[in-house]
């Protein structure tokens, strides 16, 4: 079994993205590069959000912290030493996975498996949320200054190893080109 540690290779890399953001990115691969796709079209009907969190019911009731979505949109547009895969054109950063797309700004947010309830479930494991930002200030992402490619495609045939939480660790489990599998091995 070829084993790769997430933390090990994004640490050289030297970006800041979070291991279960790369392991998340391998499982969920095909259904990410979806959301990118669904963004194309001109009518896309999903929530949108704006870069100004003002006027956002959500963040307003939280006391001085932003929602979810914004918190991921702040750090997509502050982020330094982000990743950036050349199989799909796609930017890692934390939490985040995103590019634009035209005029809009996609983000899939991926939460950590730590904050799973209940039971482990594989849509659970896998669960990605999308982000669509529409907003005529934004017109292409910030130059970024310490950007580091890698080739996503190249993990497919590895098994990407990262914390799962203070019980497991999630092994991804290479099955074709298009998709992983998992299993949780304990932590020692």
């Amino acid at each position: 079994m070829q084993q790769v540690y997430a933390e090990k290779f994004l640490n050289n890399l030297q970006v800041d993205v979070y291991p279960i953001t790369l392991v998340k990115f391998l499982l969920n691969k095909q259904r990410i590069i979806s959301y990118f796709k669904k963004a194309t079209n001109e009518k896309l009907d999903v929530p949108k959000y704006t870069i100004d969190s003002s006027t956002c019911e959500v963040c307003k009731q939280r006391e001085n912290m932003l929602c979810r979505q914004h918190t991921s949109i702040q750090r997509v547009l502050n982020a330094d030493h982000v990743a950036f895969d050349l199989d799909t054109n796609l930017y890692l950063y934390k939490n985040e996975i995103f590019r634009m797309v035209g005029k809009r700004l996609v983000i899939v947010y991926c939460p950590h498996t730590k904050l799973i309830n209940g039971e482990i479930t594989d849509s659970k494991v896998r669960k990605v949320i999308p982000i669509t930002v529409e907003d005529d200030s934004l017109k292409e992402l910030p130059k970024y200054q310490h950007v580091k490619d890698f080739i996503s495609s190249e993990l497919l045939d590895y098994h990407v190893t990262c914390w799962f939480n203070h019980e497991f660790s999630i092994v991804t489990v290479p099955k074709d080109r298009t998709g992983q599998d998992w299993c949780l091995i304990a932590n020692n």
